[in-house]
């Protein structure tokens, strides 16, 4: 990225001790700071999670881009402005798909982290707000057959329990919650192709980036 040429004058000041930007700089300075910032902490909550490192890629990349100064769509929020935190816990699973609350977790992250709204942290003790669930069922049921009955293209649904908590105070307050939340998709195969299971993984992927986005869409604008 070209460097750009800073026209504004700043002037040297200590940090303010009562307020989290620095007096005496100028709008763009102070905006530069605050993205470094977030920039750190972000790099520092994803240094103590496990991810796959393609997922960690991704990530990083919009670390970047954020700190570039590039601002990613639907970012608004209603929830108290005093909330800064949150901490995501790996969801309880039930079902027989063993690695689904893995899928899950990583695309909750990297949703949350394009959001932007809260400050991620990998101890729930650190946060004001604790995101849980339970994925109650993953389903797969066939909806289209070929001419020989066999079964080429497939429904997958996901259904989770969610609550996201308040944990500042010594006694717990739901803030929002879901008790079925649900997310659905589609996707074709070849009965007879070798990717046959590769689809099925896919479908798994991208139904936990568009369960992440619509979890993460309710409880920002729930308030």
């Amino acid at each position: 990225m070209p460097e750009q040429q800073l026209t504004d004058t700043i002037v040297e000041a200590e940090p303010s001790r009562s307020s989290k930007t620095w007096v005496g700089q100028s709008p763009r300075k102070r905006r530069d700071r605050e993205r470094d910032r977030d920039r750190d902490r972000i790099l520092c909550y994803l240094s103590t999670v496990k991810i796959r490192p393609r997922v960690l890629v991704v990530l990083l990349l919009m670390v970047e881009l954020t700190s570039c100064g590039y601002h990613l769509v639907g970012t608004t929020s209603f929830l108290p402005e005093d909330i800064e935190t949150l901490h995501v816990e790996k969801f309880v699973n039930q079902t027989k798909w063993v690695d689904m609350d893995q899928r899950l977790m990583e695309a909750l992250t990297l949703e949350w982290v394009r959001r932007r709204r809260l400050q991620l942290v990998d101890n729930p003790g650190q946060a004001d707000v604790v995101l849980s669930g339970t994925i109650q069922r993953l389903a797969v049921i066939p909806v289209s057959y070929d001419d020989q009955g066999r079964a080429n293209e497939y429904q997958m649904s996901l259904q989770a329990m969610v609550q996201l908590k308040d944990v500042r105070a010594e006694e717990a307050e739901v803030l929002w919650e879901d008790k079925a939340f649900s997310r659905r998709t589609s996707y074709a195969v070849d009965p007879v192709a070798v990717n046959y299971f590769d689809r099925q993984n896919i479908a798994m992927t991208e139904l936990s980036s568009d369960f992440a986005r619509a979890l993460v869409t309710a409880v920002l604008e729930g308030f």
